[in-house]
């Protein structure tokens, strides 16, 4: 009984435990990130965008619908730095 009821409660702790990602909007980011993040919708729409602490430091990762449809996801430092652009 008792190792049941650890085994639900470990699941239950890993299920709430998404990580350390924060939704946020555009107009809450750094100048620099929006400015990048525009940049690369070309036209196109920013979906969602999240503020996440990644090896140490604050990153943003959001999702980007192109005007021609193709989605990416895209990470970009505090200083409007691209850091990565993955197609989806």
């Amino acid at each position: 009984m008792r190792t049941t009821l650890v085994a639900v409660v470990l699941g239950v702790a890993l299920i709430g435990c998404k990580g350390n990602e924060v939704k946020t909007t555009m107009a809450d980011v750094p100048a620099a990130v929006r400015a990048t993040l525009e940049k690369e919708s070309k036209g196109g729409k920013v979906t969602e965008v999240e503020k996440e602490a990644k090896n140490g430091k604050t990153v943003y990762s959001a999702d980007i619908t192109g005007a021609d449809g193709k989605k990416w996801d895209v990470v970009v430092g505090e200083d409007g730095k691209m850091i990565s652009k993955k197609a989806e």
